[in-house]
């Protein structure tokens, strides 16, 4: 796909942690230039200045103030700074509850923080969450319901590895799901994403995480995951865009 292709299909990468590669002001530079809706996500709040100062004048890259449940130990003091910086963005993550076995013997600490965290947010009202759930999908619709409200705030369940039944529950919590190329190149991804609402899907890189080619991903590789979706919805990569691009705009309003 070459360059003039990718900003007339206008892509959107809305989970991705650009703080976290070495070219990190580059890859900003070319989501401005390319015009790629981007979604910074932070791990802790002690990073969230710089990264607010370097999306500052930015039209398109945006950053999310976060406190990562893998990081729950180790940073839940910052909670205090979370509610510091809240006030000065719209956006939120990543934050949320990992309940796989490397991270269960935190999930108390997880559940104490990730409460705090909602709560500031449904105090505030219109903030806009890239939520984590692996492994623990049920547990955090729960807690968006008793902390949060769909009327205090708008959830995208980033990287969705649920269930059918769990998508359906994020579903009628008025959940969006962001999905990546790696979740949709498999078979498991692909059935996942085929019973999802078209309506309420985000695309997104997790990028460095996720590996395209050996190397990490960038948000203008968010094409591959359209050109996924356009498979899965038997729509032209241009028509899987632009229906990525309106359900982002419907989010945000």
């Amino acid at each position: 796909m070459n360059t003039s292709e990718t900003v007339e299909m206008e892509l959107v990468d809305f989970h991705c942690h650009l703080d976290l590669f070495p070219n990190h002001l580059d890859l900003i530079r070319e989501s401005e230039a390319l015009g790629i809706r981007t979604l910074t996500v932070t791990n802790a709040p002690s990073v969230w200045p710089r990264n607010r100062a370097l999306t500052a004048n930015c039209n398109y890259v945006r950053a999310a103030l976060g406190l990562h449940p893998e990081l729950a130990i180790e940073r839940q003091n910052e909670i205090t700074l979370f509610e510091r910086y809240l006030d000065e963005t719209r956006f939120v993550g990543e934050v949320g509850l990992d309940g796989s076995p490397r991270l269960r013997p935190t999930l108390q600490i997880q559940e104490h923080l990730f409460a705090r965290i909602l709560t500031l947010c449904a105090q505030r009202g219109g903030k806009v969450l890239t939520v984590h759930s692996r492994e623990a999908v049920s547990r955090v619709i729960e807690m968006l319901g008793t902390h949060l409200g769909s009327d205090r705030g708008k959830v995208i369940l980033h990287w969705f590895s649920g269930t059918k039944s769990e998508s359906r529950a994020g579903e009628a919590a008025g959940c969006y799901f962001s999905v990546n190329v790696r979740m949709l190149q498999t078979r498991r991804g692909q059935e996942l994403v085929s019973g999802l609402p078209p309506s309420r899907i985000l695309t997104e890189t997790d990028g460095p995480f996720v590996k395209i080619d050996g190397r990490p991903s960038m948000p203008k590789d968010v094409a591959k995951a359209v050109k996924e979706l356009a498979s899965i919805w038997r729509i032209s990569e241009s028509g899987a865009a632009l229906r990525v691009r309106e359900n982002l705009e419907r989010l945000l309003v």
